[in-house]
């Protein structure tokens, strides 16, 4: 079985409510199955995508927060797709991609939409290069999700009747290399992997071009490394073909060279998002920074929030606050079980984990 997704333009999404951050596909470890709650899903084709995001959107979110969705025609369409953060599991929205069946309740899951969950699954194996974790939604938080029936699928290794899981190919082994000399132009092709690509990755950052890199230099030739390579070539002078970001002899000799005396002082790094606590913000409390904290937590992937944004730390502001801190026990104050006090450390950690540095 093919894995044909259906693209977010395809069915119609929105346009993002704030772009999700990017995530590596080497950052992913788990496959997180979700279901619809508690309530039979009767929807079909594009109008399964179209009502999560409506749902999502309101609770403030960017979009659909599952990576993707699936129906019970077996039809998969992209939510955040491979690339982007998602927000279907607090904690593990990095390491996990999240993929809802569509269906609520008792609702049987189709044979259909099992196999398309289980080819989605084996592509995602495939793209990552490792066997990723089989997960529900409650094995990563405290959820009826995704209910009895898909649970049970996952435990049961998600088996998918007479589909038969495409194997991964053993990834090619890059031609003798001495590890000090050009190793030819083949060795750079996007998205192929060879030792080569960790040394040059290396002298491009000892050279000062480490900034097109978010993760350190790896063995695959990404983007990133081309960004480098046509940045470093562009600045000795050269253009046009021999500009093109694909490391030629010349570039390589230069790149072994001991890099020059930087002329001008390193930029200054970028100053930090995180803000204080205004000490105002308490549970009954009305505060600008209310619509803050709110905003942050259904970012972190602890709403949904009903009512949020608002300046009133009501009852629903402290639910989640609460849930925030049965994740941080160790930000709980002490001697208490249930939390709905978010303290000045705690908003710091929760700035952290949606995304502020």
């Amino acid at each position: 079985m093919s894995v044909n997704i259906i693209s977010r333009s395809a069915w119609g999404a929105r346009p993002w409510n704030g772009t999700p951050n990017s995530v590596s596909l080497s950052h992913r470890t788990e496959f997180f199955v979700h279901y619809d709650g508690g309530h039979p899903v009767g929807r079909t084709g594009n109008a399964v995508p179209k009502a999560i995001e409506s749902v999502h959107i309101n609770q403030g979110w960017s979009g659909v927060g599952y990576n993707f969705v699936i129906d019970q025609a077996g039809n998969i369409y992209e939510g955040r797709g491979w690339n982007l953060q998602g927000a279907h599991c607090p904690g593990h929205n990095v390491s996990g991609i999240g993929v809802q069946i569509a269906i609520g309740g008792d609702q049987e899951p189709s044979d259909k939409a099992l196999a398309a969950c289980r080819a989605l699954y084996d592509e995602a194996c495939r793209k990552t290069g490792r066997t990723l974790a089989k997960k529900g939604h409650k094995d990563g938080f405290a959820t009826a999700c995704p209910g009895p029936k898909l649970y049970a699928w996952v435990k049961a290794g998600m088996p998918a009747g007479d589909y038969d899981a495409p194997s991964t190919p053993a990834p090619e082994k890059p031609a003798s290399w001495d590890g000090k000399s050009f190793p030819g132009a083949s060795a750079f092709k996007l998205g192929q992997s060879h030792p080569a690509v960790t040394v040059l990755g290396q002298r491009l950052v000892a050279h000062g071009y480490g900034r097109f890199y978010k993760e350190g230099p790896g063995p695959r030739f990404t983007e990133a490394d081309k960004d480098a390579v046509q940045a470093f070539q562009k600045a000795q002078g050269w253009t046009g073909s021999d500009a093109d970001g694909y490391p030629g002899s010349s570039t390589w000799s230069r790149l072994m060279a001991a890099p020059k005396a930087a002329s001008k002082p390193a930029p200054a790094k970028p100053k930090s998002t995180i803000v204080a606590l205004n000490s105002a913000v308490k549970p009954g409390a009305k505060h600008a920074q209310v619509k803050e904290l709110q905003q942050l937590l259904i970012k972190a992937g602890y709403g949904p929030i009903p009512g949020a944004p608002s300046t009133y730390y009501g009852p629903e502001t402290q639910k989640a606050v609460a849930r925030f801190h049965n994740k941080n026990v160790h930000l709980r104050s002490a001697g208490k079980s249930y939390d709905p006090a978010i303290g000045k450390h705690g908003f710091v950690e929760l700035q952290k984990e949606a995304g502020r540095k």
